[in-house]
């Protein structure tokens, strides 16, 4: 029997969103569960985004500096796909497309997540610029995040003028059909991110690929979901989306998680620490609270698993 969030632990976390998560989060469930308009949620976004159009001030909050970065703007781009279409703001879309444009790297055929002056700012320690080798530790991934970029370049392909878009899917597509084993479960986020953007015609190209990389990446113990891994749940974000060989069983097994964590807790807390610049962490910890809960919120009224 499957389990839902009751409606004192649906309380409990509202109020905790509502009085002690940032504005983005706060208007974000707003906008969801009290049918709230959108552009609350774009202007919190524009208080995010640099005159170059690109997107930093701590967006993603393990990432502090002010700077524009491709991961950060990203990151805009997935909260802007969740709004409904009559709410998406293309002026702040234009300008994340020019920004992306230029920081393009046209040698390498790829994006790199951020630029080496994040290290002037207090970060976590996987979003260390390295000197020597010229990018983080995400970079070893190409795919991260190069997938998820290109996605948003087809889809608002009009503002589009310096990228041949063609191409790089191509490319995308060649090094996924390559890869004989998946390492990083965030470079796979991304091309489902990919994927879920492109028209059937073009998505059913990955689908086999991208469902052997979910099969190698997702842990079905659920001894293991209270730690830093790729659970069913991060691959398979709706009822109604094909679902990469992932069982309704632990679909099921893994929200029933989420609401007890929610019932004990009322929160979602991370479940790592940077180890460093421990004052900073302190507050990004409390915005990731925020995040975290706001997600699990979001999948459990997807899957009508609050008692509303």
């Amino acid at each position: 029997m499957t389990e839902s969030l009751s409606k004192e632990g649906f309380k409990k976390s509202s109020d905790f969103l509502l009085h002690s998560a940032r504005g983005l989060e706060r208007s974000t469930y707003k906008y969801k569960f009290k049918d709230k308009p959108g552009n609350k949620i774009v202007v919190e976004l524009k208080h995010y985004q640099n005159p170059d159009g690109g997107f930093g001030h701590g967006l993603g909050p393990d990432l502090r500096s002010p700077l524009s970065t491709p991961i950060a703007t990203t990151q805009a781009f997935q909260k802007i796909e969740n709004l409904n279409p009559d709410d998406t703001p293309e002026g702040v879309i234009k300008k994340g497309i020019n920004y992306l444009e230029s920081a393009f790297n046209d040698e390498l055929n790829r994006w790199f997540a951020v630029p080496k002056e994040v290290n002037n700012y207090p970060h976590a320690p996987w979003w260390h610029y390295d000197e020597e080798k010229e990018g983080t530790i995400i970079d070893e991934s190409w795919g991260n995040p190069t997938a998820e970029i290109i996605g948003y370049l087809i889809k608002y392909d009009k503002f589009v003028d310096q990228i041949d878009t063609k191409e790089l899917l191509d490319e995308a597509f060649t090094r996924l059909n390559k890869k004989e084993e998946f390492k990083s479960e965030h470079e796979v986020y991304c091309y489902l991110r990919l994927y879920r953007m492109l028209p059937p015609k073009l998505s059913g190209k990955i689908r086999d690929e991208l469902t052997e990389a979910v099969q190698d990446l997702v842990r079905t113990d659920s001894a293991e979901w209270k730690n830093y891994v790729p659970t069913p749940i991060d691959f398979v974000r709706t009822p109604k989306q094909y679902r990469f060989g992932i069982s309704d069983r632990l679909l099921a097994e893994n929200l029933d998680f989420l609401v007890k964590e929610l019932e004990e807790n009322e929160v979602i807390k991370p479940t790592w620490e940077w180890g460093q610049y421990e004052d900073e962490w302190g507050r990004a910890e409390q915005e990731w609270i925020g995040i975290l809960t706001l997600k699990a919120l979001t999948l459990l009224d997807r899957f009508d698993r609050i008692e509303l």
